[in-house]
């Protein structure tokens, strides 16, 4: 049983550590800005693997003896796949709205028109919200019209207006909601 548990500890642990090192490379594309915060992400992946590593050195006699040491490195290994994989798909969560955002503000007003008719019809809208203060409620509450939200913060885009405005007319004719209700 240990060599099978073993071998699944080391799947479990590569796994892990290759999922790590992708996203890790990937968000050290963004600039030394954002490689601050990622350091103190990887930090608890990063002793986790070192925990499962000093395990496969211990003697095997200790190792085979002590159930609870394996089955703990089990859990430790799970753990930190878990973690990594959360941080590689927080990376692709990023990647999606960043390309996103880049291709609707390469857009002007009336290509935004075409957009939001395409947006209607596969039932994707969004809506960018901008202030330094938080948009309240708003996310959840542009959810429940099957609208997406993306909070900017202070930096306004004329053409992203345009597509909010399209979006405000939507709501409007369609469930007689004024997006001013929905941020309390």
């Amino acid at each position: 049983m240990y060599s099978k548990l073993k071998y699944i500890i080391l799947t479990i642990l590569i796994a892990g550590i290759g999922f790590g090192i992708f996203s890790y490379l990937k968000f050290s594309d963004y600039g030394n800005d954002y490689v601050n915060f990622i350091q103190s992400e990887y930090l608890l992946p990063t002793i986790l693997s070192g925990l499962i590593v000093i395990f496969f050195f211990l003697p095997k006699h200790l190792k085979q003896k002590n159930r609870i040491l394996t089955f703990s490195t089990l859990g430790i290994s799970v753990i930190n796949l878990v973690l990594c994989i959360n941080l590689t798909l927080n990376y692709f969560s990023i990647q999606r709205t960043s390309n996103l955002l880049s291709e609707y503000k390469s857009l002007n007003c009336e290509q935004m028109d075409n957009r939001f008719e395409k947006d209607l019809e596969n039932d994707e809208l969004k809506y960018f919200s901008f202030g330094l203060v938080g948009s309240g409620n708003l996310t959840s509450n542009l959810k429940k019209y099957n609208i997406e939200n993306f909070d900017l913060g202070c930096l306004v885009d004329n053409n992203l207006l345009c597509y909010n405005d399209l979006v405000n007319e939507h709501l409007k004719e369609n469930d007689n909601v004024d997006i001013t209700q929905l941020i309390k």
